[in-house]
């Protein structure tokens, strides 16, 4: 198992990445209840003492490596055991629901869109990489999941931006001068 981290230039911490990677062994050792150990395990740069080496072995069950990514390697066996906390009863009356969330969370884009976009406005980090950064999708699968809709960025920007601005008129005292010009555009 390898962990991947959104922001693609900085790195985490390396204690972040350790926390991380005990976590989800001590994950599969409660969830299994079985004496689950790491076959391999690393992360870069890991700059520990002897003493903290020795620790994470054994906690791991085998020596910090000095990897690429934060990874955690297990056995075959290992990963095959049951969740003995799983509960068929309660997957059989949640699952429909969780399903039906899922496929939700794919399926409005433009909404999704909307609520980034409203965050990112007063801080005027409105391309469509930034709210794609935070969004977790890249540009292309955000403009394939708004074409399905019928929408494209742009407009949901402009129309986003145009009911700001409708709102900034009712609520402050702007220029007579520019408000009757956007009233008139508007035909108010």
């Amino acid at each position: 198992m390898t962990l991947k981290f959104l922001h693609k230039v900085l790195a985490p911490p390396g204690v972040l990445m350790a926390f991380k990677l005990v976590f989800f062994v001590q994950l599969a050792r409660l969830a299994s209840r079985s004496s689950v150990h790491a076959l391999r395990v690393g992360w870069p740069a890991p700059n520990l003492s002897e003493a903290g080496r020795s620790a994470y072995a054994d906690r791991f069950g085998a020596p910090v490596e000095d990897l690429r990514v934060p990874t955690v390697v297990f056995a075959t066996e290992d990963v095959r055991r049951p969740f003995l906390t799983a509960n068929h009863g309660m997957w059989k009356f949640f699952e429909p629901a969780l399903r039906q969330w899922l496929a939700d969370l794919g399926s409005h884009a433009s909404e999704r869109l909307r609520s980034a976009l409203l965050e990112a406005l007063p801080a005027g980090e409105l391309s469509m990489q930034a709210v794609c950064k935070k969004l977790g999708l890249s540009t292309r699968t955000l403009q394939r999941r708004l074409q399905v809709e019928g929408s494209i960025f742009q407009q949901i920007l402009d129309a986003l931006r145009n009911s700001w601005a409708q709102h900034d008129l009712r609520s402050s005292s702007m220029s007579g001068a520019f408000e009757g010009r956007f009233q008139a555009w508007y035909h108010r």
